[in-house]
Parts: C-alpha cells; structure tokens; sequence
C-alpha cells in the first residue's frame, strides 16, 4: 500500500469514528428518562 492510501484510510476511519460517535451519543441522550420529570409528564417513567 502506498503511504496517500494509508493516509486517507486513517483520515476516513477517523471521520467514520467520530460520526459514529455523534450519532451514538445522541441517540443515547434522546432514549435517557428526562430529568425533573413529574408524575404526570407522561414519559411512563
């Protein structure tokens, strides 16, 4: 392989981590119960 193919591979896996991350964390953020939430907010939690 040469030295650009390797560069460019990092540079995307880099990019694809980071998405990916992005992705997860806002994901988990949007399943987490609210906080402060009342008895009748209606979240069923």
């Amino acid at each position: 392989m040469e030295a650009q193919t390797i560069v460019t591979a990092l540079i995307v896996a880099g990019a694809i981590a980071s998405v990916t991350r992005r992705v997860w964390r806002a994901v988990s953020a949007a399943r987490a119960p609210k906080s402060g939430c009342g008895s009748d907010c209606g979240c069923g939690h």
